[in-house]
């Protein structure tokens, strides 16, 4: 077999398909791939040479090089039908419109008039209202506990369960709740239970009355493993339905600490639609207003494309080591680490070191319910992901 020769780097990679001998197209393809790849590695380091001597170019690339994400592209559902049309096209103080046109003429200022901020704090007000409206509108039948300090919660499992242990690691997770077993024998439904525990007029064994509970919740599973959580606002509703997956036990968390008997701070994270907002209200509902901060405990609920992420940990303020890096290090838009290569604020001399509680798990709501498994308001449909770019929550 002769020599293959050398092809010069110009010739395209199309020209591959035309070379009828194989090892003569694989060389050649790889002759032309690496001249490529050289010649990207040369004007990336020329680039960097020309940053380093002008950071505005490195500036005025990173304001053009904005990665295009889903959460960027995201599409927003259209208006509600019942809701409020244009949050702000209705004259809400008098000299709006002089307002209006000011603060777009002015919108490079440093500082705004004190009329501006109070219109803009009235907007926002009246924004958060509009929402509000939007909400009842499109769940006119469901109304989440209001003004509830000490919420009860009732925690038990499906018919015929055979786990046990993340139904009791729930009860060290909310506050005030109480697992009870729902083994062969008691074979009740949801309503009877809800019924039942909602009721006022109940005692306990020792024939003292009984404060009814507020929320009721039914752990399901399928083949040993936890799948499902179905949440009911006592005493008519409504009820959540949610899967639940990645489902890791304290026990198999590194370096997992024990958790204490204190209220948590409760973190509720980027629930923006009125389904959003009617989800981060029942969660909010199942933990007391007033957490203990002496605990230093806290719960959060990340919600990434309707994906919502229950974590829990516990923080401690400590001093920083020399090893790390200061406060506010590359948190500047546009630059490496997402930021813009600021140095910090050297200062500051405080860190908060995190320790993970558990249990980890993720949720996805899949239907809402107008009362206690009846009437449906929303359900999860396998069409409602054509489009990635629209999320419900």
């Amino acid at each position: 077999m002769g020599k293959i020769g050398e092809a010069s780097t110009s010739q395209s990679l199309s020209k591959s398909f035309t070379i009828p001998n194989k090892l003569h197209r694989q060389a050649h393809y790889a002759r032309v791939k690496s001249a490529v790849e050289s010649a990207k590695r040369k004007a990336r380091f020329q680039r960097k040479k020309d940053e380093d001597r002008n950071p505005a170019l490195r500036e005025e690339r990173l304001k053009k090089n904005i990665p295009a994400t889903l959460e960027r592209k995201r599409v927003w559902d259209e208006r509600v039908d019942g809701g409020i049309p244009n949050r702000i096209e209705k004259p809400l103080v008098e000299g709006e419109e002089e307002a209006s046109k000011r603060r777009k003429t002015q919108a490079d200022d440093e500082e705004e008039d004190e009329e501006a901020k109070l219109l803009a704090a009235h907007e926002k007000a009246q924004a958060e209202k509009a929402e509000e409206q939007e909400t009842m509108a499109l769940f006119p039948t469901l109304e989440t506990p209001a003004g509830i300090s000490t919420p009860k919660i009732l925690i038990t499992t499906s018919r015929n369960c055979h786990i046990h242990e993340p139904a009791e690691q729930l009860t060290h997770l909310f506050p005030n709740s109480t697992y009870i077993p729902r083994g062969r024998e008691h074979k009740f439904s949801i309503k009877e239970i809800s019924a039942f525990a909602s009721n006022p007029t109940t005692t306990t064994p020792s024939g003292n009355p009984r404060e009814p509970y507020t929320h009721l919740m039914v752990v399901n599973e399928d083949r040993k493993i936890v799948n499902a959580l179905t949440i009911v606002v006592l005493p008519a509703g409504p009820t959540f339905h949610f899967s639940l997956t990645n489902y890791v036990p304290p026990k198999r968390i590194s370096g997992h600490g024990k958790p204490t008997d204190h209220v948590p701070e409760l973190i509720l994270n980027n629930f923006l639609t009125p389904l959003g907002k009617l989800t981060s209200s029942l969660f909010q509902s199942m933990f007391p207003r007033q957490p203990e901060i002496r605990g230093r405990q806290v719960v959060t609920l990340h919600n990434q494309r309707d994906y919502i992420f229950f974590r829990r940990h516990r923080y401690v303020f400590r001093e920083r080591r020399e090893t790390e890096k200061p406060v506010g290090y590359g948190l500047e838009d546009g630059g490496k680490d997402g930021g813009n290569g600021s140095k910090g604020d050297e200062s500051i001399p405080i860190r908060v070191g995190l320790q993970e509680l558990g249990p980890q798990f993720t949720l996805k709501l899949r239907r809402v319910e107008r009362g206690i498994k009846e009437g449906v308001e929303w359900e999860w449909k396998g069409e409602m992901e054509k489009d990635r770019k629209r999320f419900q929550l």
